[in-house]
């Protein structure tokens, strides 16, 4: 959660939390909320549907077996433009309302392996990340190309896309959201181990590592030079197929604007797949890119086995990966809000309201109306879950 001059009001809508996530599921299972109905006993208004990723909303939707998704960009952004569903909401617009404004979406986790034994190179791709998210603020338009190029999507969904995606990288930022996130989650007994605590300080320190972030931009400031390492690490990098991690995008498309003002830069192998991190004219990591489709959690998985170093994914996997063992950190955001619900496109609803009423219509029709979700452990899943219960809405899974 961004901290701006409005932080009361924001940790005030954050506690609200506590009401609405009965439902977030934890890597081992699910924990009903408050709204959900036992289908024996009652006929829901709503059934939730785990899309286990999104590469198969647009066809859910198209043959009619989804009714609504609830995704990350671009994903509506390409719905739309196909005509497939409409947008209806972003995410920041979710009921309550107040409550998602400026809403923590995905992080950069490193390995402690990483940043104990491959430490210059994690800090220099950490500081290539920075750069790009500076380099997106100043100029959109980057973002845009980069995004269309990596994810092969027309341009003109990314330009849909780009705008209601807020690129951030320092993780003081998130903390406090990250840490109300928590706090609920353990009221509600559904973190089990590391983060199993009301101590702050701990669950700050098992999940965050600030002093690396800040490591990284005092040197961007001061612009000293630090001896690198003889030896040339590999860093394998995990990222899903989303305009979220924009940054990686940007510094893998963009590398002459990177060498010609900061002299860091990466030089491209194969595409999409292997670099070479260059500082100052000297190569000093190679860089490995896995594409992970099917979400946060595979990613954190991945981690846990040690066949990644660094994770780009959404803050619930990260927090219930590394409660259950993962050995990683959180050291920066990557970016807040950037979500949408899209209903089918013969949905006779154009916004948030009216899909509402047409839920209550079909639920006096006896029918049930099913929406998507990429996945139990998301972001995504918990904001549908919460919109759905502030309006009293009911739902299964």
């Amino acid at each position: 959660m961004t901290i701006r001059g409005d932080t009361i009001k924001k940790l005030i809508t954050l506690s609200m939390i506590g009401v609405v996530i009965l439902g977030v599921v934890m890597l081992s299972g699910c924990i009903d909320g408050s709204n959900s109905t036992n289908s024996e006993t009652a006929t829901p208004a709503v059934k939730l549907i785990n899309c286990k990723g999104q590469g198969s909303m647009p066809q859910l939707l198209s043959t009619g077996e989804l009714d609504a998704v609830i995704a990350w960009q671009p994903k509506p952004a390409e719905l739309e433009n196909n005509n497939i569903g409409k947008i209806v909401t972003y995410s920041e617009d979710l009921p309550p309302k107040g409550m998602w404004e400026n809403h923590p979406c995905c992080v950069m986790v490193i390995s402690d392996d990483a940043l104990e034994n491959k430490n210059y190179a994690s800090k220099e791709f950490l500081k290539l990340i920075i750069l790009a998210t500076e380099e997106i603020n100043r100029n959109k338009t980057l973002a845009v190309d980069a995004s269309a190029h990596w994810l092969g999507v027309e341009k003109d969904i990314e330009e849909k896309s780009i705008p209601y995606i807020k690129y951030s990288a320092d993780p003081k930022l998130v903390e406090d959201g990250v840490l109300d996130f928590v706090m609920v989650m353990n009221s509600q007994n559904a973190l089990v181990n590391k983060l199993n605590t009301t101590d702050k300080e701990k669950i700050l320190n098992t999940l965050f590592d600030f002093k690396t972030y800040n490591e990284v931009i005092n040197n961007l400031n001061s612009k000293n030079s630090v001896n690198a390492p003889s030896e040339i690490p590999t860093l394998k990098i995990a990222y899903l197929p989303t305009d979220h991690h924009a940054t990686l995008f940007v510094a893998a498309t963009n590398p002459e604007l990177f060498k010609n003002k900061y002299g860091l830069y990466l030089k491209e192998i194969e595409p999409k797949k292997k670099y070479e991190l260059y500082e100052q004219g000297r190569k000093i990591a190679d860089i490995e890119l896995v594409l992970v489709s099917e979400g946060g959690a595979k990613i954190m998985t991945l981690m846990a086995q040690n066949q990644i170093d660094v994770g780009f994914n959404g803050v619930p996997p990260a927090v219930f990966s590394i409660d259950k063992g993962t050995k990683g950190k959180i050291v920066c955001a990557l970016n807040n809000e950037g979500s949408a619900v899209v209903v089918r496109k013969d949905i006779p609803v154009n916004n948030w309201d009216e899909f509402i009423t047409w839920i209550k219509e079909q639920q006096k029709e006896g029918k049930v109306v099913k929406i998507g979700h990429p996945l139990p452990v998301s972001i995504q899943y918990v904001m549908i879950k919460s919109a759905l219960g502030s309006e009293n809405i009911t739902y299964a899974e």
